[in-house]
């Protein structure tokens, strides 16, 4: 079975890429994932789950074809809900000044989340991962893939930009979902789900 990635981000379809490595062609119940460049619309929303269900369905749209998109948002605990999935036009709009959203007697913990959403034509049917930690007090690193550079994992001392791809790759939000995805498929349990 063939699955088309619909994304615009040379970072997704390189993390993609790298996951892929480490899952034999069986355990992702067979399926071919295919990057399809396409910039799709995203709603303004914080509800990283509205998101991709929205992306999903403009995905399909688009290709009548199978596919999954990809959303993450970095939800900080002093802020709840946010900027969750608007992360990602904050960051392109100032950079490591969003460590500046917390206060000095706020908590710097936070979570970063993922969900991968599926769309068949008939189902959107989301897949979610989460990875606490807490935000750095300014960007360190030089894998800077929106924030990657503020978000420091629990039991680490650096960002996510200092390690890189292949060292985050251990606790990313977004390889824990393509994880949830690819054992749906392999078992055939993909229809539909929650994020979870």
């Amino acid at each position: 079975m063939r699955i088309y990635f619909a994304t615009s981000s040379a970072f997704k379809a390189k993390e993609l890429e790298d996951f892929l490595t480490t899952v034999p062609v069986a355990t992702r119940g067979g399926a071919d994932i295919v990057v399809y460049s396409s910039d799709l619309p995203e709603v303004l929303e914080s509800d990283i789950d509205t998101i991709v269900t929205q992306k999903a369905i403009d995905a399909y749209q688009r290709l009548a074809l199978p596919c999954v998109v990809e959303h993450s948002g970095l939800v900080m605990d002093a802020l709840p809900g946010l900027p969750g999935g608007l992360g990602q036009i904050i960051w392109k709009a100032i950079g490591d000044r969003m460590c500046g959203f917390l206060r000095d007697a706020d908590s710097r913990a936070a979570t970063a989340r993922s969900v991968i959403g599926y769309c068949d034509g008939r189902h959107v049917t989301l897949f979610g991962g989460e990875t606490r930690g807490s935000v750095a007090e300014r960007a360190r690193g030089e894998y800077a893939f929106n924030w990657d550079p503020i978000f420091i994992p629990e039991g680490a001392t650096r960002t996510y930009g200092e390690m890189g791809l292949q060292e985050k790759r251990k606790t990313s939000p977004v390889h824990k979902a393509w994880l949830k995805f690819f054992t749906a498929l392999s078992t055939g349990d993909h229809h539909p789900m929650g994020a979870s």
